[in-house]
């Protein structure tokens, strides 16, 4: 790339003092009368060197009116010189971007319907198995539709905390408190999953660790956080929360034991819209969206977090924060 800029910047300067000497030429050869025929040689030659330097002007402006229209073409144009040159990768680069975020905008859409569709099948499917069938009208199947129902109330307000979530602020609400008091009160959340479901949900800490942040957003992070890990935890069902404090900080680890993370796919893991190579998988609990907005609340409050996987074994997601000091007396 070095190369090709550097060789189109010396075309530029070469056609810039072509084009100084053409017209000094023609200004030369009308000021002496010199014949006609020169006079059309110099005539040709400054066409000749406005058509070379137009040319890719008019090809990027048509590609940026092309890319305003949502046709996301890359330019190429090996002719044009260093400054188009530069301007035509720049555009290039945009027109990668914008297709990049259609398509996963459109695969985000499709997640979010799959699992808007589920749990509307489900309901009306035993709301006419209920209806057709005597006897049918059970507590069970009268709790399978208020759970999912549940499950669609969760997901809407989760698209609605998402698009908060990439404007917002963090909110005023700041107090110190406790995080493993907070953790330990998410945990009765799954008391369903763990008695009926087989799922096992342990808690490991180090001492009691209090913060200073606004306990409601950082119960959220943990929550998505330990959502995520139930999706994808493997055959054994298992997630571990570990909380450990060093050096004023307290670390909120969420370990599952499932397939793990492609080291290709990891550093883009907590990317808006990110989806990994495998296959939507629907949400154990909660909708999919949590580490998204898990991560516009971490980045709220500038804290250190990040992934760590090993395929075949499992992955752990975590966070960081100062730990608050103790309250005066």
């Amino acid at each position: 790339m070095k190369d090709m800029i550097e060789t189109t910047g010396h075309d530029f300067e070469v056609v810039n003092a072509v084009s100084i000497l053409a017209i000094f030429v023609i200004i030369l050869l009308v000021e002496k009368s010199i014949s006609l025929p020169f006079l059309l040689i110099g005539f040709l030659l400054s066409t000749i060197l406005s058509r070379k330097i137009s040319r890719p002007i008019i090809r990027t402006t048509e590609a940026a009116r092309a890319l305003s229209q949502g046709e996301y073409t890359p330019i190429s144009d090996a002719n044009a010189y260093r400054e188009i040159a530069q301007l035509n990768r720049q555009l290039s680069q945009a027109a990668r971007d914008l297709r990049k975020v259609e398509e996963t905008q459109r695969e985000l859409i499709a997640n979010i319907s799959h699992d808007l569709r589920t749990p509307l099948t489900l309901i009306e499917g035993y709301v006419e198995v209920m209806q057709d069938i005597p006897g049918e009208n059970t507590p069970e199947n009268l709790q399978v539709i208020l759970d999912e129902t549940h499950r669609l109330t969760t997901l809407v307000n989760a698209v609605l905390d998402y698009s908060k979530s990439q404007n917002a602020a963090p909110e005023e609400n700041t107090q110190r408190f406790s995080l493993t008091g907070s953790i330990r009160e998410i945990l009765t959340r799954y008391s369903k999953l763990t008695e009926q479901d087989g799922y096992v949900i342990r808690f490991q800490q180090q001492g009691e660790a209090f913060v200073q942040a606004d306990p409601l957003k950082i119960s959220q992070v943990v929550y998505n956080l330990i959502n995520n890990a139930l999706t994808y935890t493997g055959d054994d069902k298992t997630v571990t929360i570990t909380q450990t404090i060093r050096d004023g900080h307290v670390r909120i680890s969420v370990t599952d034991t499932g397939e793990g993370i492609e080291p290709e796919e990891l550093p883009y893991i907590w990317n808006r819209y990110y989806r990994g190579k495998k296959p939507h998988k629907r949400a154990a609990v909660g909708t999919g969206l949590g580490l998204n907005i898990a991560r516009s609340i971490l980045d709220g409050y500038d804290m250190d977090y990040g992934a760590e996987s090993t395929v075949g074994k499992g992955s752990t997601f975590w966070f960081e924060m100062e730990e608050a000091p103790a309250e005066k007396q």
